[in-house]
């Protein structure tokens, strides 16, 4: 049964003992200048404030993290609901457009451009290299047939989280749009330790 963004959206958050009992780091340019963008959109003490509800140790995050970084492997998703909560009113289907204006400022002209040309089937194909350099854990695979991709994600437990699984299916529309091939991705459920994404557009 797919899952769409509203469904992953509305699913309860892991508490906290599980989430941080996920093993593995990721690297620092999943999170890049977070909070430089927070700063920029909503003012100089929105990064105190996800701070506050980071808790130790991922309040101690460096605002600006590069592919030089390492953090834990739920940091990124701990982030991410602690600034749509904080910021967004709890909403996380609110994330989306940030998400794409800020890859897009962190890409600039020149990267647009080429992304653009490379276009989507060969964009996606690209997950696999590009997964294996921020991820320590688990691996993707992907099939693209047409104007279809499906991502297979294996191997980890983080694959489990909703909100890990949002970002995923964000990743994947965020890339169409950069494209120049807007379209839509759906989750579903692989089981243990997995998870299936598919992009159409």
């Amino acid at each position: 049964m797919p899952l769409t963004v509203g469904d992953l959206a509305a699913q309860p958050r892991w508490e906290r003992a599980r989430i941080e009992g996920v093993p593995g780091r990721c690297r620092g340019d999943l999170l890049g200048p977070w909070g430089t963008n927070l700063a920029r959109r909503f003012g100089p003490d929105a990064v105190a404030r996800v701070r506050r509800r980071l808790g130790a140790p991922l309040d101690q995050l460096g605002t600006v993290l590069t592919a030089k970084d390492w953090v834990p492997a739920h940091a990124q998703v701990v982030l991410t609901e602690a600034i749509v909560d904080e910021l967004l009113a709890g909403d996380m289907r609110a994330l989306y457009p940030l998400l794409v204006e800020d890859t897009r400022a962190s890409l600039g002209r020149v990267e647009l451009a080429l992304v653009r040309a490379m276009g989507a089937a060969r964009a996606i194909k690209l997950a696999p290299r590009n997964f294996g350099k921020v991820h320590e854990g688990g691996k993707v695979e992907v099939t693209v047939t047409g104007r279809r991709a499906e991502l297979r994600f294996t191997g980890h437990p983080l694959f489990e989280h909703p909100s890990w699984r949002l970002l995923q299916l964000f990743a994947q529309r965020t890339l169409l749009e950069l494209t120049g091939t807007p379209g839509d991705a759906v989750g579903e459920d692989a089981g243990r330790d997995a998870f299936r994404c598919v992009a159409t557009w």
